[in-house]
This record gives structure tokens, sequence and C-alpha cells, in this order.
């Protein structure tokens, strides 16, 4: 049976977080496009929900955080800050209209 203490909502961030801001830049200037290339894609045929783990890396020589990027998961993420459905429903929709408009220009 499910208590209140297990139903709890486990503590995830917004995109605005200050704490992961550095992380996000890495995440999506350097990885993402990095993973797309290994898989000879584009970054925007990635999956739109997934998830990825980064346990903490060594410090920098200046002192700062480095995360190392451990796992990928796709399956079965949904634990999601409160601001992701807006954002989920705006990317899906760029991607469909962008999928219409190259049928369109291939037709």
């Amino acid at each position: 049976m499910a208590t209140s203490r297990s139903m709890r909502r486990p503590p995830y961030s917004g995109p605005s977080d200050e704490r992961f801001q550095a992380l996000r830049g890495v995440m999506e200037d350097e990885w993402t496009p990095g993973l797309a290339d290994l898989l000879g894609s584009q970054p925007s045929d990635l999956p739109l929900i997934w998830g990825a783990d980064f346990p903490l890396g060594p410090k920098t020589s200046d002192g700062a955080d480095s995360y190392v990027l451990c796992e990928i998961n796709v399956s079965s993420v949904f634990p999601i800050p409160d601001e992701a459905p807006d954002a989920l429903a705006e990317t899906l929709l760029k991607r469909l209209q962008a999928a219409r408009r190259a049928r369109a220009i291939n037709a």
C-alpha cells in the first residue's frame, strides 16, 4: 500500500535552475549533438522524452563541478518538472510542422 511518503514527488528542477546551467549547456551544445552524430542523425531525431544521469566528476582546475554522462534513459522516463508538458507540446508541434513541410517539398 502506498503511503503519503512514498507518493511524494522527487524534487525535480525546471529548466531555469541556476545550479545546472553549465551542465545544461554541455548537454545541449556538446553531448546531445555528439550522440546524434554517433547515431548518424540530427538532434531533432532523438526522442522528445528522455533523461540522463550525471554523477559528479572531478573538480575543474578552477574548482568548479564537472559531470560525467553516465546513462541515457528513454523507455520509462516521466517524472518531469511542471514546466515540461508545455515545452514538450511546443517541441512536438515544431517537429510535426517540419515533417509536413519536408513531405510537401518532396511531393
